[in-house]
Parts: C-alpha cells; sequence; structure tokens
C-alpha cells in the first residue's frame, strides 16, 4: 500500500498498543486455566487479543462446552487480572514518548479502547496519558465490538473528522481490521497476535515499536 497523507487525527487503541496489559491479561488467563486443570489451545489464546467479552465466552464454550464453568472461568481470570494489574502493569515501549512527539508535532490525538470506561480512564490517568487525547471513546459506548468498526466510526465522528483523515493505531487483528473496515489508514503494532496476510495487506505499516510512529507518520 502506498503511502498516505499525513493524518489530521491518531486514534489509539489503548490494551497492547499504550498499556501492556494484553502480557497481564495473557499471564492471568493461563494461570486461571492450570486453576481450573484446563488444556486451552494456544490458538485460542491468540484469538482473545482484541476479542470482545461475549466473542471470548463463545470460544471457550465451543471449546469445552460448559457454560456454568466458562463463566467461573472468566470471573477468576478478571480477579487474577486486576491482582497483577496493580504489580506490574506498565506502558507499552515507546508509548509516551510516541504520543508526547505526535502531540508536539501538532497532531490531534484520541482513544477508541474496547474495554469500558471504569477501568480504562483510571489507567490512562495512572500512566499520565488522558491529556494527550482530544476525546476518548471506551468499549460500553458502542454496541458492536471489534472487528466491527463501530468504535472507530464514532471516534472519528467526536473529533468531527472523516474517518479517512484518521490514522489508526492498533497491536491486534481484530482491532486492525475494525480500523480498516472504518476507512482509516492502519498502522499495526503487534505483540501476541500473529497478523494475519489479510491485515498485513490492508495495513500502511507494521511497526516493531511505538518508537518507530512518529517518524512513520511524520515522514521525519
Amino acid at each position: 500500500m502506498s503511502s498516505p497523507q499525513a493524518p489530521q487525527a491518531v486514534i489509539f487503541d489503548m490494551d497492547g498498543t499504550l498499556v501492556d496489559t494484553e502480557r497481564v491479561s495473557q499471564t492471568a488467563w493461563r494461570r486461571a486455566a492450570a486453576d481450573f486443570g484446563l488444556d486451552v489451545p494456544e490458538r485460542i489464546w491468540d484469538a482473545f487479543v482484541g476479542c470482545s467479552m461475549p466473542n471470548a465466552k463463545a470460544m471457550i464454550n465451543g471449546e469445552f462446552g460448559d457454560p456454568e464453568m466458562t463463566e467461573r472461568l472468566f470471573a477468576h481470570q478478571a480477579r487474577l487480572f486486576f491482582q497483577i494489574e496493580d504489580e506490574e502493569l506498565e506502558p507499552c515501549e515507546g508509548a509516551l514518548e510516541a504520543l508526547s512527539s505526535l502531540a508536539d508535532a501538532g497532531l490531534t490525538l484520541s482513544l477508541a479502547t474496547s474495554t469500558a470506561r471504569e477501568h480504562a480512564l483510571p489507567l490512562m490517568e495512572r500512566f499520565g496519558m488522558a491529556p494527550f487525547f482530544s476525546t476518548m471513546t471506551f468499549g460500553d459506548e458502542i454496541t458492536r465490538s471489534k472487528p466491527e468498526p463501530d468504535i472507530y466510526l464514532e471516534a472519528a465522528r467526536r473529533l468531527g473528522l472523516d474517518p479517512t483523515a484518521c490514522a489508526a493505531v492498533e497491536d491486534s487483528v481484530n482491532g486492525a481490521l475494525a480500523a480498516c473496515a472504518a476507512g482509516m489508514a492502519t498502522y499495526l503494532v503487534p505483540e501476541w497476535a500473529t497478523p494475519t496476510p489479510e491485515v498485513l495487506d490492508r495495513c500502511v505499516a507494521v511497526l516493531g515499536s511505538l518508537r518507530e510512529l512518529p517518524a512513520t507518520l511524520l515522514g521525519a
């Protein structure tokens, strides 16, 4: 894909893109599964990255056929996640530097996260990221989750911009597909999930870390 014009705004995913929640989440999932004596295929853990809660539960139900166990597993994972989060959660590599550089360059920044406001906003404040964003759109404010484009369309609407005037930054396959479906120039910074050929073809660039983002976007 050819390089797009400089965007009017850059819209960031949160989990696994700005904040290393995916590492914490994956740790919690594996501990929870071990506590339940479950052998969960790696393909399911990969698919959980950027996945909505209902879709994730459907995967576990489909694998083990025990909805009641699924609910207990997810509740246990959530408890483990918040325990680990308090101790180990950190910003992703280069996140604060990228936000600062893009803001200094005069770009409008926005957040579009599948996480509910009550969980996401404290993280953005905890790591000093909230002041960088003109708008923030949370998962509990939309009906359809990624890979549907709804959250990115809503983020663009709140900015008063056409989605095609925006760039999106994602770490997951589902998130990248959502941003691409919204018509945004999409930059993928994968960590846990292996990009599919479809995603690789549709993204503008795949980056090793957010440290590469400002120069890539600004052409520096």
